[in-house]
């Protein structure tokens, strides 16, 4: 009898221990709610994306900012507005030379070049 008591215990016990991770388990998307699980999807944009347009100012914010920090004090970054609506960045050392020049959109995007460098 102490035998048969002590074994349902121990199977209650780890009956109640394992119901958390039964319960963690579920699918929540099974039951035919399918708008949660795209809720960071919408109309074909990246995930998680407002695509939110930057003025010149901003633009410069970051592009100043990234230049810090790739390659450190002394870069002195120019940003203009080109007429086609893009951003031309152009980063220079301390003597005037041409480190590098990129052209973003309004969105932050490379215009030309499939990454940023």
């Amino acid at each position: 009898m102490k035998k048969t008591t002590t074994i349902a215990a121990l199977s209650i016990a780890a009956l109640l221990s394992a119901t958390p991770l039964l319960a963690s388990a579920d699918d929540d998307y099974g039951r035919g709610d399918c708008d949660d699980r795209y809720e960071n999807r919408h109309h074909g944009k990246a995930m998680g994306s407002d695509l939110k347009q930057y003025s010149t100012e901003e633009m410069r914010i970051m592009a100043y900012g990234q230049a810090l920090r790739r390659f450190g004090p002394g870069v002195e970054v120019s940003v203009e507005e080109t007429t086609d609506g893009t951003y031309r960045v152009q980063l220079r050392d301390a003597e005037q030379n041409l480190i590098r020049e990129h052209e973003f959109n309004q969105y932050g995007a490379p215009v030309r070049g499939g990454h940023r460098s």
